[in-house]
């Protein structure tokens, strides 16, 4: 069972590092968002001549595949722990 657990985190978290990749490689393109934004389905920043942006300027990162890692890596840790210290008789 804690074997699923951790596939299922380095699933996850390669999933997230792709989505991370996407966005870094969008923000370095002279921030395109456009293909970021309709693949992930976030909000585009505001884009124009009249537009001024003096906070952060890119849509938000989606995280859901990273969560998912991060809970099913601790998952996956307490369930081995629950294992390796409550052995069946």
């Amino acid at each position: 069972m804690p074997m699923a657990f951790f596939l299922i985190a380095l699933i996850a978290l390669s999933v997230q590092a792709v989505i991370v990749s996407h966005y870094i490689y969008s923000s370095v393109l002279d921030h395109n968002w456009e293909s970021f934004v309709a693949f992930y389905g976030v909000e585009a920043p505001a884009k124009g001549p009249n537009v001024f942006c003096f906070d952060y300027c890119a849509p938000k990162l989606p995280f859901l595949a990273g969560w998912t890692s991060i809970g099913c890596f601790l998952a996956g840790l307490i369930s081995l722990g629950v294992i390796w210290w409550k052995p069946k008789a």
